[in-house]
């Protein structure tokens, strides 16, 4: 690529694409569905494979109205590397967890727990705007963090 301003374009896409992922974290911690509804594609996804698969508008809704209150996440994402081709761009980026469970089915009541793995996204510009297309979650470890991921 030599065009000075395709250059330039592929940096400010990859540029709000960390952006939106930043975003994704903020609103996350908020609990904010509504933030979080906006950055997916009308028919994005998020995998966290075996266990969950959300697809489409009404699921992921299910996901961030439903689920998100009972661990209460607290992510941080680095390392990211994107891939940016037009109006589709592919990605991944590490991301570490704090949860402070509020379920005691799903952990004892107030145990501390960690958790850390990377996404592999596929974002889509739409009306100008990037958004996620898919989020697949690969978990590396999600453990009390008085047990430890070492055991």
């Amino acid at each position: 690529m030599t065009d000075l301003a395709a250059r330039i374009q592929v940096l400010e896409d990859k540029d709000a694409i960390r952006e939106l992922t930043a975003k994704y974290c903020y609103a996350v911690v908020r609990q904010d569905c509504e933030a979080l509804l906006k950055m997916f594609t009308d028919d994005g996804e998020f995998l966290m494979a075996p266990q969950f698969e959300f697809r489409g508008r009404e699921q992921l809704a299910a996901l961030y109205r439903d689920k998100i209150e009972e661990v209460a996440p607290k992510p941080f994402i680095q390392n990211h590397v994107i891939d940016v081709d037009g109006d589709q761009a592919t990605g991944n980026c590490a991301v570490e967890i704090r949860l402070c469970a509020v379920e005691i089915r799903l952990v004892d009541a107030g145990q501390a727990v960690t958790a850390c793995g990377h996404y592999n996204d596929v974002y889509r510009r739409v009306a100008g705007e990037w958004k996620f297309a898919r989020r697949d979650f690969e978990l590396y470890h999600w453990v009390s963090l008085a047990e430890g991921w070492a055991g």
